[in-house]
């Protein structure tokens, strides 16, 4: 009893370290159609932004579009990160994200086409702001001060529509299961993804609420974030999984030699 409960306490700590990169190290073929459904989306809303000026007020609203070429006319394209206290955006934010994280996940009860439908409604959306910056001549510094809590926020979602195609593949392709079984073991496999992401989008969303405001901040704060947060979601979700694979592989092939 003694040894079982040891076992029971380290469980959340071997579920970040191993049980998990393991894990989805199966799954980098799937993060990657996630992936390029994702970026193909977002160069159509960036491309269609660029040589139609409406497509920005239709994707984006009216109102959102005026305050932001407002606040470019300031002189701070990202002003509106600074509208609302710093606690109650954080909030806010991380809600709508996690909200938004579990949409691409739940769609894939539609098979994986839902998930992929998600992800490209929110591609479109990203390709489209960011190519309004781009428009008024403010990218670089626009994108600059919004990748600071984009690069995880971002990252994070399409992972959670790898977690939505998991699921829905399951449905499509169930092998020598039937769908039933097949649908609820890709059920535990997508659900263990999104719960991968739960701390990632809280520390997204404190970002976002209280850093990303102070939009003047030295450029090599700015790109040491940046570079942070691209270093942990590379290293945890493509690099460590893989490594651990390997690394299991080699102790595997060692024991039956």
């Amino acid at each position: 009893m003694y040894v079982n409960k040891k076992e029971s306490g380290n469980r959340i700590v071997d579920f970040w370290k191993t049980e998990f990169p393991l894990f989805f190290a199966d799954h980098q073929r799937t993060l990657f159609y996630a992936f390029a459904i994702f970026m193909i989306a977002v160069a159509i809303g960036a491309i269609s932004t660029i040589y139609d000026d409406s497509f920005t007020r239709l994707i984006l609203g009216d109102r959102y579009v005026n305050e932001t070429l407002e606040n470019i006319r300031n002189g701070n394209p990202t002003g509106i990160y600074q509208d609302d206290g710093a606690l109650g955006m954080f909030l806010w934010i991380t809600k709508n994200n996690i909200q938004v994280g579990m949409l691409c996940f739940a769609a894939g009860l539609l098979t994986s086409i839902g998930s992929g439908y998600i992800l490209f409604n929110n591609g479109i959306m990203v390709g489209t702001f960011f190519a309004m910056f781009s428009n008024e001549d403010v990218a670089v510094e626009a994108w600059s001060v919004i990748m600071l809590h984009g690069t995880i926020e971002l990252s994070v979602i399409v992972i959670c529509g790898a977690a939505g195609m998991i699921m829905g593949n399951s449905i499509l392709f169930p092998g020598t299961y039937s769908r039933r079984v097949s649908f609820v073991k890709g059920a535990k496999k997508g659900l263990k993804v999104l719960i991968s992401t739960i701390p990632l989008f809280i520390v997204a969303g404190f970002i976002e609420g209280f850093v990303t405001r102070y939009a003047f901040m030295p450029s090599i704060l700015k790109y040491a974030i940046l570079l942070l947060s691209s270093v942990i979601i590379v290293g945890y979700y493509i690099i460590y999984p893989n490594y651990l694979k390997r690394k299991n592989e080699e102790v595997y092939r060692a024991q039956i030699t």
